[in-house]
């Protein structure tokens, strides 16, 4: 990257069924409010480049929205959430109330946790990161936006911030929450702003 790139990293909006669970490999659509929230958070955007998870809650909107600007929506199948195995479906208080040493434990992040029949944390973040990388291979200058899920969120403000695993559940990434990143080869990154636009309510 000779000349700075900025990226826009937007978690999806709100999808049918219930809120605040394990919600990983289940693929639901967005409400009519998810929709809402997503452009609002893009009001007045223009973007070089877009790309997307591959489930719906992200793609379809990404592939609207890319369509809308004139470009194609890039899907980048490794840009996934995380597989929560058995733990799919459920809160954090069921996941708790059935295991609190397994449900600590993975609240540490570290990188050997995973749900019982998911996916290790550790294997989570090496596809994560590797996509990132490759996408962002052929950056020079310009806006990009990558539509994802808050677990990739919080992989990336790791990798990009050098922040402790365990304090990822510190930051705050509702329905729709979004942060932006400068990004030069040789520098380190800066993050200029993080959920500028999030609905807290």
């Amino acid at each position: 990257m000779t000349e700075p790139v900025r990226v826009t990293v937007l978690r999806h909006g709100e999808v049918a069924g219930p809120a605040h669970v394990f919600r990983g490999r289940s693929d639901p659509p967005l409400t009519a409010r998810g929709e809402a929230q997503m452009r609002a958070a893009l009001a007045g955007r223009r973007f070089d480049a877009v790309a997307s998870s591959p489930l719906l809650r992200c793609r379809a909107f990404a592939e609207t929205f890319a369509a809308g600007q004139g470009s194609a929506c890039r899907i980048l199948a490794d840009l996934r959430e995380l597989d929560f195995g058995e733990w799919e479906g459920l809160s954090g208080a069921q996941v708790a109330a059935r295991d609190p040493t397994a449900y600590q434990r993975f609240r540490s992040r570290c990188d050997d946790c995973a749900a019982p029949g998911g996916e290790r944390i550790g294997d989570f973040r090496r596809r994560v990161l590797s996509a990132w990388g490759d996408w962002l291979a052929d950056a020079a200058g310009g806006e990009r936006l990558l539509i994802t899920h808050a677990g990739v969120m919080r992989i990336l403000l790791q990798h990009l911030l050098d922040l402790p695993a365990a304090s990822l559940y510190r930051i705050a990434l509702p329905e729709a929450a979004q942060f932006q990143v400068s990004l030069l080869a040789g520098e380190a990154p800066i993050l200029l702003s993080l959920n500028p636009c999030a609905d807290f309510s």
